[in-house]
């Protein structure tokens, strides 16, 4: 019996909540992913992305990185791969991937590049900590009767990629409840975790368990979107590059904010990159020696030459990562239809052992770095103080009376 494969007509299903404007439609000359994109590059929710730490909370630099100059590099880099994976799909005919969809990636993927961080809370991973264990004091102290258990494990796993979902179909309202009215396809898209909080959360070494992508709020749209795109219990494919985009965004910007800000050097680097990559393979060595080349390239004077030199570098490993995840995803993209596939794409890519070398420094060298935690401490506080403010006043049976605290809180 053969394997359920999914398809590409469904897999960009351009299906919406409410119902697009006919008037529009007709005069619109942008296929449903540009509209999507339009949509969201003007809206409030990406701007406030401005305000968010990407690394380094409240830096005063220009230079380093914010969620919102992060999202637009993952955007811009979705573009690219979603050309590139087009491209090699209609002229291989691959999947009945043929010439009606010329254009579709790109757009789509530039679109979820721009949403995937959307539900971030602030001090990233840091404040999603927060989060969690805000909500496990407070269960555990008998609070949340009347809950599910998987609404109770919404709360105490809370996940940004579920706030990104949850913001990008709901909360950014516009004219009613389904935000920015999307297509099924871009939000099955952003789904990286296709799980709830009971299901996903799982140390099974599958890519798509590892975490959750929806609250039991917005469980009913994710089975109509499921259903519709025909992605079953699986990732959606593009879901794979969504995640490889910000990992190749994020990994080669990281080491470059972090020599900014001092906490990286030039020797640091070449040491790092040494004991990761394989020189006996052509490319790896070559990525080495590039690495060595600009760093040799600056002139004497300039007063930083690893800073510049990282710049250029950069621009050679995300190509060189980016390559590499487009040739995986068309190599395996047999197992990716039929679910079989579920790893984290770049790993599974020639680019493992550069992406693992990115990752030592951060993990080592950056996140270490005394001025952020000593902001994610303030931040622990800032953010559990606003939970206790809320939480309390939603709980509270003075949530509806005017002219009190908790009623003024609640909208």
């Amino acid at each position: 019996m053969a394997r359920y494969i999914m398809r590409w007509d469904d897999l960009l299903c351009e299906k919406r909540f409410r119902e697009h404007s006919q008037v529009t439609a007709q005069t619109d000359g942008r296929n449903a992913f540009e509209n999507d994109y339009s949509r969201v590059v003007f809206s409030s929710a990406v701007r406030r992305l401005q305000d968010k730490a990407q690394v380094f909370p409240l830096d005063n630099s220009d230079f380093v990185r914010t969620r919102l100059t992060h999202s637009i590099e993952v955007s811009a880099l979705e573009r690219s791969i979603g050309v590139s994976v087009e491209n090699e799909l209609i002229k291989n005919r691959s999947y009945l991937f043929d010439e009606k969809h010329r254009g579709k990636l790109g757009a789509l993927l530039s679109t979820v590049g721009l949403l995937h961080d959307l539900g971030n809370p602030p001090f990233g991973h840091f404040g999603e900590a927060v989060i969690q264990k805000y909500f496990r004091k407070w269960l555990e102290n008998g609070n949340g009767e009347g809950l599910t258990e998987a609404e109770k494990g919404d709360l105490i796993h809370f996940e940004g990629n579920a706030q990104s979902f949850r913001l990008a179909h709901k909360l950014q309202y516009l004219i009613d409840e389904n935000g920015f009215n999307l297509t099924y396809a871009t939000l099955a898209s952003l789904l990286k975790y296709p799980r709830s909080s009971i299901e996903g959360n799982k140390k099974s070494g599958k890519a798509s368990y590892k975490k959750f992508g929806y609250f039991q709020s917005e469980h009913s749209s994710f089975s109509e979107i499921q259903n519709c795109t025909g992605i079953k219990e699986f990732r959606h494919p593009l879901a794979f590059l969504l995640e490889a985009a910000d990992d190749i965004a994020y990994s080669a910007a990281d080491i470059e904010d972090g020599l900014k800000k001092k906490v990286l050097n030039y020797e640091i680097l070449k040491t790092t990159l040494g004991q990761y990559l394989d020189f006996s393979c052509e490319k790896e060595r070559k990525i080495y020696e590039k690495f060595e080349e600009y760093y040799c390239d600056v002139h004497p004077n300039y007063t930083d030459k690893s800073e510049l030199a990282i710049q250029r570098f950069r621009i050679y490993a995300q190509g060189f990562m980016i390559d590499s995840v487009v040739k995986t995803f068309n190599e395996q993209q047999h197992q990716i239809l039929d679910g079989t596939f579920d790893e984290d794409i770049i790993l599974a890519s020639k680019a493992r052992n550069l992406r693992l070398a990115f990752k030592h420094l951060a993990n080592e060298y950056i996140f270490k770095d005394k001025s952020i935690i000593l902001k994610e401490l303030v931040g622990q506080q800032v953010i559990s103080g606003l939970l206790d403010l809320f939480v309390g006043a939603v709980t509270s049976e003075d949530r509806y009376k005017q002219n009190t605290k908790d009623g003024n809180l609640n909208p």
